[in-house]
């Protein structure tokens, strides 16, 4: 489908729309498939056949959401822990069934670190003024108290029903909703892809509070030699997802990530996206934080345009699926992703876990597989900022669409 020659906001909700009726239209599509093979190139191809499939959709949307629950989780001080992830024996704040969504608030760490001083002062420096300020934000850091090494301000965990190890929880972030006007951009000393470089003169931090203008979708990057603003595309994505891990030891600090999610930082999970991760314990307790509106590929300065944000997510149990590492995927594409503080070995992973894919859900050899990955697929840096650096493959479903098993 193409592009319309919309922005800002008007497009990001035409994109939601396509994500929703593209997800829901695979899905009767390949019902479709088996009883209509002779007119299924009309239905899949014409406009009178999208009419069609909106009407099933129409029919058939009832029964599949019926028992689905929608519930709200504020980031309200007994909500959210400071540095570290949630353990197992950590006491959710909500069960929930697999199908249902969570409205969950999540708060951004930037502003509120003790490297950056006064949180008020901060702010009204750059021009935002106290009105605007994010008031969970200020209790956070006036009543939370700092448990673990890492920065992030993370909210949950959530029990999910039926949840077992060996199990796949599948988190789709359906909406993400912006909580304040600004976002922060940091470089910390020793922190970083160029540390020691960086920031420059020993300085312990070089920091920069982006004004965010929703309607736009836009963030404003104010250079500070008075070079004319860059806007800044806003493309809004949570950093941190996760389930608990099995191993305490790999939940001190919330900064690198693992097997159980965490802090992947991959821009491509926004809206319409789905993560899945191997369930570690028993009801997976989820959990998020981290949250983003816009990153490179790398993260090169430390942080990405950190900001507070509200995701709607599904959270869909699997029985039938089996993982080992964290897959992702949009609507476009599969993410083949390789963690490991080695960037060398995370880029091994990743090329692996493509070829398990394609063999998985397309039928080809490895072999090919990896002959056709060093034609077709992108292998991009997720972040190297983290301690675990990330590597991420994009398998393109569009290549691969007559494969498809």
């Amino acid at each position: 489908m193409k592009k319309p020659k919309w922005s800002g906001l008007a497009y990001r909700h035409w994109h939601r729309g396509v994500v929703v009726v593209k997800s829901l239209g695979q899905t009767i599509a390949k019902s479709l498939k088996s009883f209509l093979p002779r007119h299924w190139p009309w239905i899949a191809g014409t406009t009178a056949g999208v009419v069609l499939l909106w009407g099933l959709v129409g029919t058939l949307s009832p029964v599949v959401g019926a028992t689905a629950a929608t519930h709200t989780v504020m980031s309200t001080t007994e909500n959210v822990i400071w540095g570290e992830l949630f353990k197992p024996d950590s006491k959710p704040i909500l069960s929930v069934k697999s199908g249902d969504r969570i409205v969950m608030q999540t708060i951004s760490h930037e502003g509120i670190l003790a490297d950056q001083g006064d949180t008020t002062e901060f702010f009204t420096k750059a021009g935002i003024t106290k009105e605007k300020i994010l008031p969970d934000q200020l209790t956070v850091k006036a009543k939370v108290e700092k448990t673990g090494p890492g920065p992030h301000v993370i909210t949950g965990p959530i029990f999910v029903e039926g949840a077992e190890p060996g199990d796949v929880l599948e988190i789709k972030t359906l909406k993400i909703d912006y909580r304040a006007p600004y976002g922060v951009i940091s470089n910390r000393h020793n922190r970083g892809s160029l540390p020691g470089e960086y920031p420059e003169n020993d300085a312990p931090i070089y920091t920069k509070v982006i004004p965010i203008d929703a309607e736009r979708e836009i963030g404003l990057f104010r250079p500070s030699n008075g070079r004319p603003n860059v806007e800044i595309p806003l493309k809004p994505f949570m950093g941190l997802m996760g389930v608990v891990p099995a191993n305490r030891e790999d939940a001190v600090n919330s900064v690198p990530p693992g097997i159980y999610g965490g802090n992947i930082d991959i821009k491509h999970i926004g809206e319409g996206t789905s993560l899945y991760l191997p369930v570690q314990v028993p009801g997976a307790l989820f959990y998020s934080g981290d949250p983003h509106c816009a990153q490179g590929n790398g993260e090169v300065a430390l942080t990405a345009i950190e900001c507070s944000l509200t995701p709607t997510f599904e959270l869909v149990v699997h029985k039938d699926m089996k993982l080992d590492t964290p897959m992702a995927e949009t609507p476009d594409a599969w993410l083949a992703i390789g963690l490991d503080k080695d960037l060398d070995e995370a880029m091994k992973k990743s090329v692996r876990e493509s070829l398990r894919i394609i063999e998985e859900k397309y039928g080809m050899t490895k072999a090919d597989a990896l002959l056709l990955g060093s034609a077709a697929i992108d292998f991009e840096v997720s972040q190297v900022v983290d301690i675990v650096k990330g590597i991420h493959g994009v398998i393109s479903k569009d290549l691969l669409k007559d494969l498809e098993l």
